[in-house]
């Protein structure tokens, strides 16, 4: 009969218990905008920008662009196993009126020792980043690629841009397997200056 008692006795005092701690969690605020702790760094500003739309030139008789450069690097997994991969990137983005920016870009891709030159397009907002092309291994193998992912720029390093890609795969399209691939890196963006407006600025110097 104790032992029943007891047992009762504990499943009230838990939820008790319970109560007392989250209660006192709330009314401390442990995660809200009132307490102490934060991770974030001081002076830091929550309003978000356009961050390539900062790299740009603005012109009132041209859409903005800028040309980037760079490359992620990682794993790509094949029959379980893991090899070394590489995507290099060379291009530009356009502004368009949607607050879009138009991708087009050169790339080369290297997965172990097979490695193959490619055209990529696709679209680019408020800090994500989509991708796709198709192109020839050296092998011979036709693939196509898909590239889903986020950027932003990086503190205190004007024009780098860290991109990781969140979704990206191989696809052989003449056996249909795919390869999932895990990188990331750095990408230099800056703004594209029209050659008309460098034979300006030549003339008023």
């Amino acid at each position: 009969m104790k032992q029943i008692n007891k047992k009762h006795s504990l499943l009230f005092t838990i939820p008790v218990l319970a109560a007392l701690v989250f209660g006192s969690l709330g009314a401390t605020d442990a995660f809200g905008e009132s307490s102490n702790i934060s991770l974030a760094p001081d002076n830091v500003s929550s309003d978000r920008t356009d961050a390539l739309l900062d790299v740009s030139i603005e012109s009132p008789d041209r859409k903005a662009e800028v040309e980037f450069r760079g490359g992620t690097d990682g794993w790509a997994i094949i029959g379980g196993h893991a090899y070394a991969s590489k995507i290099i990137i060379h291009g530009t983005a356009v502004h368009q009126d949607n607050g879009v920016w138009k991708v087009k870009s050169d790339a080369e891709i290297s997965v172990g020792d097979r490695h193959a030159t490619l055209d990529l397009k696709g679209k680019a907002v408020n800090g994500k980043l989509r991708l796709h092309g198709t192109g020839t291994l050296d092998s011979g193998d036709s693939f196509r690629i898909i590239l889903r992912g986020h950027y932003a720029p990086i503190s205190g390093q004007p024009g780098d841009f860290v991109l990781d890609w969140s979704t990206a795969k191989i696809q052989n399209m003449e056996n249909g397997i795919r390869i999932p691939l895990f990188q990331d890196g750095i990408i230099h963006v800056q703004p594209v200056v029209p050659i008309v407006d460098v034979l300006n600025d030549s003339a008023l110097n």
